[in-house]
């Protein structure tokens, strides 16, 4: 009886700390106290775990089991919570290996799939008329398949509890929970670091697929912003997402007036989120341009800037890096010229919004964020087609939780941080298109030099510099003509291309665990024998094979050593 009632305080503390939040998604599956004492998250698909019995996955061990009990609770995800999880197979994907690995869909996730993520711009008023409707629809469905943990203190074991959550907000608390910094740390999961820009890739990749799923829109992606071709924000307006008044409201005419915010940013790193006013949530604020600091966005010129830089990442691989791409596209290396800016490239465009978006742990409440991510990503995916040569940091000076084979919190099925180096985005999916209006580096620095030109001639009183800027236009003319057809021969290829591919020389079949579901499939094991194989009775490594699409062997199978130094 005592028991009893002690139980009942328990569940009742629980939902009490429900209004004094921090989350993360997981799977509903997963989330049942039946799941978490037996510390295997391994949903049922199609009647087995992982469906093992249809050769989806299996239900595997990972490595970060055997790691030390952090303090923070988030730290080695998903150490805390379980100790086996889904490692699927061939082209299957998912917490369940319900899903198809991006770029691929149909039954058996054989059929090649690819979508051209556009400018915002660039859309025509039906494309960008259901984007819009899409991302305000993921705002008002509850997810069906993901939960989120709460807590008031991550550094308390088993201090947590499960809440429903919509589609889109499930994507703002994903942000939320990897870019707060670890109780003790200045580290994070998901920022200044090696791992932020692909951290935010599989974002995308991630939200794009929810959206899919519930809307029925196969066809959806994330198009990006270019904030070089405006001096202002140019989507700050109710044909995008809303004007904004005097108050940094969003105008009352557009959709997004009514979305509210998922909790105020809070400092207290063991606590992710208080509300202090559970049943005021805020609403979104935006202020482009009026911070007297940051009232610029970044140029033409900074994006060439950053782009020239040769090495991904450098020592000590965080903030302070110097001549690092990442260092420089995050914008924490500025560029040394008269504006004297505080921030640059990805930080200064938070900054510039000043609102909701300024914040990083909050900034996904806002959609323009998803945007701006999306134009990041054109800009990493641009950078490594131009050194094929670079490769993700190896050093133990890296952040634990952004090291090569640390997994990235919180995603199901597991990815260390390097699994997407080395995969173009054509091999997931989606590539860019380029603005209808294309230009290159040359034509940035072409349209420079004029302006400067134009702007001393004047001064000096010189009146034959039209002759002079008739030959920059045409010379920028022939850089624009060359672009385009140079995109066009680009699609065409990719339009080309067969809808399916054979499996590779690292066919997934030839995996041991592989061999075992065959054998059964065939009637020629018993069940017991099977039982025990998709219960985890396996070696992580056999539970690993390589993807089909795939000749990269950056999986889930090596042992991490992910421990915050605290």
């Amino acid at each position: 009886m005592w028991l009893s009632f002690q139980g009942f305080c328990l569940v009742l503390l629980l939902c009490l700390m429900s209004l004094r939040d921090v989350e993360a998604q997981f799977p509903r599956a997963c989330s049942t106290p039946e799941v978490l004492q037996t510390r295997m998250c391994c949903p049922l698909w199609n009647g087995s775990p992982c469906g093992f019995s249809s050769g989806r996955g299996v239900c595997a061990p990972h490595p970060a089991r055997d790691l030390p009990k952090p303090v923070d609770y988030r730290v080695n995800w998903p150490r805390v919570f379980y100790d086996s999880v889904c490692t699927c197979w061939g082209n299957y994907d998912g917490f369940d290996c319900g899903q198809c690995l991006p770029g691929w869909r149909g039954p058996q996730c054989l059929q090649r799939y690819h979508v051209e993520r556009k400018e915002i711009t660039d859309l025509t008023d039906s494309e960008r008329e259901t984007f819009l409707s899409n991302l305000h629809q993921a705002k008002q469905s509850p997810s069906s398949r993901y939960m989120i943990l709460t807590s008031n203190d991550t550094t308390v074991d088993g201090n947590y509890a499960f809440h429903n959550t919509s589609v889109y907000d499930l994507y703002v608390w994903m942000h939320y929970y990897s870019a707060k910094s670890y109780a003790g740390s200045e580290s994070n999961a998901a920022h200044r670091g090696p791992a932020f820009l692909f951290w935010h890739r599989m974002f995308l990749l991630f939200i794009e697929r929810e959206i899919r799923e519930l809307t029925g829109n196969q066809d959806f992606y994330i198009p990006y912003w270019d904030w070089t071709r405006t001096n202002h924000c140019n989507i700050c307006t109710n044909k995008y997402f809303g004007g904004v008044g005097q108050d940094g409201r969003i105008d009352s005419a557009s959709l997004f007036r009514k979305w509210k915010t998922i909790c105020p940013f809070q400092e207290s790193l063991g606590i992710i989120c208080i509300h202090t006013d559970a049943s005021a949530p805020a609403y979104l604020i935006r202020n482009p341009g009026k911070d007297p600091i940051y009232n610029t966005l970044p140029t033409a010129g900074d994006v060439e800037d950053t782009m020239a830089t040769p090495l991904f990442d450098t020592p000590p691989f965080d903030k302070t890096s110097r001549n690092s791409f990442r260092n420089k596209l995050e914008g924490f290396e500025m560029p040394d010229d008269s504006r004297h800016l505080n921030a640059s490239m990805h930080n200064l465009v938070h900054r510039y919004l000043n609102g909701t978006m300024s914040l990083v742990p909050t900034a996904a409440n806002d959609p323009i964020f998803m945007l701006h991510h999306s134009f990041i990503d054109k800009l990493l995916e641009r950078w490594l087609q131009d050194h094929g040569e670079a490769t993700y940091p190896d050093s133990d000076q890296v952040p634990p939780a952004q090291r090569a084979q640390a997994y990235m919190a919180p995603f199901f099925p597991l990815r260390t941080n390097n699994y997407y180096w080395g995969r173009d985005t054509n091999s997931l999916g989606y590539s860019y298109r380029e603005h209808s209006l294309p230009r290159s580096g040359a034509g940035h620095n072409v349209t420079r030099h004029a302006e400067e030109f134009l702007k001393e001639s004047s001064a000096g009183g010189v009146q034959w510099q039209w002759p002079v800027l008739g030959v920059f236009s045409v010379l920028l003319l022939c850089v624009s003509v060359g672009a385009a057809i140079k995109c066009k021969g680009k699609r065409q290829q990719t339009q080309d291309a067969p809808t399916e591919e054979k499996e590779s020389e690292f066919d997934y079949r030839s995996n041991s665990l592989y061999a075992v579901w065959a054998k059964e499939r065939n009637g020629t094991i018993d069940k017991s024998s099977s039982t025990h194989v998709a219960s985890c009775g396996a070696h992580p490594h056999d539970a690993a094979p390589r993807s089909l699409s795939e000749g990269r062997g950056d999986g889930v199978d090596s042992a991490v050593n992910v421990e915050i130094d605290l």
